[in-house]
């Protein structure tokens, strides 16, 4: 302990005058004395040790005292020395993805007690902190002000997506103004290997060492048999020793349940036959872990295609532009189409509007095209929500189909159509346009991928916080995102991609349509690491000392020793 105000040392002679100032004042009192015969031997009592009594009896004299002398030690300027963080200036880079709410308390909780306690030995320095994921983001930037500090760690979250350490490091050193910076590292486990080559760096990483018990469900899918729908989910062991679980399936209604023993660090598959046609399964395990977040999952019957066949005789844009959409194409001869299976099949074969599989018609085979000339509208759907077509010159256009729903036209005459099964019909040839020199050529063919490869009920599965196009329309151009019946948040369409929420689970997507989506984890957060703390590099900054004062504290203790004096005192003067 040091102290800061030695030139107040004076103000010690205060207690001692109110001591003095007890010790000689005079002090009258009436005394009946029966005889003179005694008066003698009552003063011989009183002056055998006046100084000691007065003291016996006079507590709000020691309670004036303490007052006092806790005063005159504040004064002083007392406070506690402690050594600073090592570095000029520090970036925190925390990791809020899943594996972080492992444990109890949840590692995270751990990592934000931590980070508090290194704020208070920054001794006034600059810190950023960042939080990790796909999109690192600043959350608060050189900050010097502790207790600011402390409240932005306070609000730190978790957001369920992949950490991606990697990149956020490199978005961290984006921010390192000189080689004094040091970025501290809040995680559950990172690697050296992925610090080896970051030379002229300091780091300093904080991981949790606790081992944690964990088991995990990593896969779960569904599919039609002639029994009905088949369900399997597998199940991994990652711990050193035989667990017992249940697997309990819930759709609609319907539950069902498997019990299961696991082998050490074994994984194993969980069949459900012959189970009824519900559209929505979810599947939950029932195990004591510590780590709860990757137990549950969710599957939708009926899932999109990957996949699409693209007739060999059209124009090769057409299949260049679904690849650049990392849609697999499978290119086939007309005569070849009719068994390319459910997928969604291009091509300008009228007769394929016959089959069951959902079709993309560029041009006919059947018609002959005539010129048109103008501007093309459209109105309101799904195909046109991210691309315009606007710009697009068409020289030519097919006749029409009968009973189909025109979505586009130009010069007055249909140009894009909807069959009533959903089929897509585009009334002109690649060739007779410059479409493909629009970037609403990619962008429709993605969108016209996902009507007919998608449901008329399911958005899909998302991963926490994943953004992504999605091909969704309404009057209002407003989708509202609900879970459990509570609505969560609203996205409007044009207003950049869907961003999926950021907590796994069922979701309901209301518009025109109700829509039902998924959002759950992806496997890299459903193993868990434990890590250690270690540094690398040298900050060239000197080791410098903080002081923490402990005033604040002596005037906490003088107010209660003021408020027992008040009560002394208040009990002397109370009528008897």
């Amino acid at each position: 302990m040091s102290f800061s105000g030695w030139e107040y040392i004076w103000t010690a002679v205060m207690p001692l005058a109110v001591l003095l100032y007890y010790f000689f004042r005079k002090k009258y009192k009436d005394q009946r004395v029966s005889s003179t015969l005694f008066w003698q031997e009552m003063m011989k009592e009183i002056r055998a040790s006046p100084y000691l009594k007065k003291l016996q009896h006079h507590l709000l004299l020691y309670l004036q005292l303490a007052a006092l002398l806790l005063c005159v030690f504040a004064l002083l300027g007392p406070h506690l020395d402690s050594e600073t963080l090592e570095g000029n200036e520090f970036i925190f880079v925390v990791d809020t993805s899943a594996t972080m709410l492992a444990g109890t308390p949840t590692g995270f909780e751990q990592q934000q007690e931590l980070m508090k306690s290194l704020t208070g030995q920054t001794g006034g320095k600059p810190v950023t902190i960042i939080t990790t994921g796909a999109s690192p983001e600043i959350v608060i930037r050189k900050e010097r002000d502790a207790e600011i500090l402390n409240k932005a760690i306070d609000r730190l979250a978790v957001s369920y997506e992949n950490a991606e350490i990697e990149q956020s490091l490199l978005f961290a050193e984006t921010l390192v103004d000189d080689e004094s910076t040091v970025i501290h590292v809040f995680t559950d486990a990172l690697d050296r290997k992925l610090l080896a080559n970051k030379v002229g760096q300091v780091y300093e990483v904080h991981g949790i060492e606790q081992q944690l018990r964990n088991i995990s469900m990593r896969q779960f899918g569904l599919s039609e048999t002639a029994d009905g729908m088949r369900a399997i989910v597998q199940v991994v062991n990652e711990t050193d020793e035989e667990v017992s679980a249940e697997v309990v399936l819930s759709g609609g209604d319907i539950e069902k349940t498997a019990a299961i023993v696991l082998p050490a660090n074994e994984e194993q598959l969980v069949p459900f036959e012959k189970l009824p046609s519900e559209p929505l399964w979810q599947a939950t395990l029932d195990v004591e872990d510590d780590y709860s977040e990757d137990n549950t999952m969710a599957a939708f019957t009926q899932q999109a295609s990957s996949g699409i066949a693209v007739d060999s005789s059209l124009h090769e844009l057409i299949g260049a532009g679904f690849r650049s959409l990392n849609i697999e194409v499978k290119g086939m001869e007309p005569g070849q189409l009719a068994k390319a299976g459910p997928i969604p099949i291009v091509t300008n074969q009228t007769d394929m509007l016959k089959n069951d599989a959902p079709v993309l018609l560029i041009g006919r085979n059947d018609e002959k095209n005539h010129p048109v000339a103008g501007q093309i509208e459209t109105v309101p759907h799904a195909l046109f929500t991210y691309g315009s077509l606007d710009d697009v010159y068409v020289s030519a256009v097919y006749p029409p189909f009968e009973n189909f729903e025109t979505l586009a036209s130009i010069d007055g005459e249909p140009l894009i159509q909807l069959s009533p099964e959903g089929d897509i019909v585009v009334l002109t040839d690649i060739q007779l346009t410059d479409w493909p020199l629009s970037p609403s050529f990619p962008l429709f063919l993605w969108s016209a991928a996902s009507e007919l490869s998608g449901t008329d009920n399911f958005l899909g599965i998302f991963q926490p916080n994943e953004q992504r196009s999605v091909a969704l329309t309404s009057t209002n151009r407003e989708w509202e995102i609900y879970k459990g019946g509570e609505y969560l948040y609203s996205y409007i369409e044009g207003q950049g991609p869907f961003t999926a929420p950021q907590e796994p689970g069922i979701y309901d997507v209301a518009g025109e349509a109700p829509l039902k989506m998924i959002v759950q984890l992806s496997n890299d957060e459903k193993t868990l690491a434990s890590g250690t703390s270690y540094q690398l590099g040298q900050a060239e900054a000197t080791a410098e000392t903080v002081d923490f004062s402990i005033v604040p504290w002596l005037i906490l203790v003088v107010l209660i020793v003021v408020l027992m004096e008040w009560e002394v005192y208040r009990r002397g003067i109370a009528p008897r």
